[in-house]
């Protein structure tokens, strides 16, 4: 059964939230959410898509998808490039870690906020952060473009509690500068590093061209090899 829950802005208007959720055997097989300015659209949509959800077929069409099938969605149907870091996060998300087997309906912001919390007991809070943002992009387009009960609030939720329990974050100021013979040691780990791993970011190369071009992260990731 549906169910509207009007919500106030900080502007003043109003927002009406519209929920389908659906248990079997006092488990919940299928959650999915919309807002809506007006009432009657809010009611409107619940009881089209109830009435898709009944039909023959209509639930099984939707459930037993994964986070890693919503993951390998967004990696094949996006038209714009995916950049190399990104396409990295997705998927070792996909393959390294629990949530990614989880049946999309099945995901709260409780198994989110756990995944950060498994992902940031080996990485930095500026990791755990890029690994929610981009983890964000794939729940943010998996509802209303594949109809995938991805819910995007559940992501939202989770997000805000992660930063004020301290699990994700922006990197620390900069004290100082590295000496010469830190960036050496940097540019070897770096050669050492590509030499196994023949897709890894070339950092070696980026490092010095960051310091002598002065140019921004986002200038430098996207100037094409050919134009230096």
């Amino acid at each position: 059964m549906g169910t509207i829950q009007p919500r106030k802005r900080k502007d003043g208007t109003v927002v009406y939230g519209a929920q389908i959720v659906i248990k079997k055997g006092g488990k919940i097989v299928h959650r999915e959410s919309k807002s809506f300015l007006q009432l009657k659209a809010a009611d409107r949509w619940i009881h089209r898509r109830e009435d898709e959800l009944n039909r023959p077929g209509g639930l099984k069409q939707i459930s037993g998808k994964t986070l890693a099938d919503a993951i390998e969605k967004y990696i094949q149907t996006s038209q714009k490039k995916i950049g190399r870091t990104k396409a990295q996060v997705l998927a070792t998300i996909k393959n390294e870690y629990e949530l990614a087997g989880m049946d999309c309906s099945d995901i709260d912001s409780t198994a989110i906020v756990q995944f950060a919390e498994e992902l940031n007991n080996r990485a930095a809070p500026t990791t755990v952060q890029n690994y929610m943002s981009h983890l964000g992009a794939v729940f943010s387009i998996a509802k209303p473009a594949w109809g995938l009960p991805l819910d995007k609030q559940a992501h939202s939720d989770a997000l805000a509690v992660c930063k004020r329990l301290g699990l994700t974050g922006k990197g620390a100021n900069r004290e100082r500068r590295p000496t010469l013979q830190e960036l050496d040691l940097l540019i070897d780990h770096f050669k050492a590093k590509a030499k196994f791993r023949k897709q890894s970011i070339p950092m070696q190369d980026i490092i010095p061209f960051a310091i002598f071009s002065t140019r921004r992260q986002e200038e430098i990731c996207t100037i094409p090899w050919d134009d230096l």
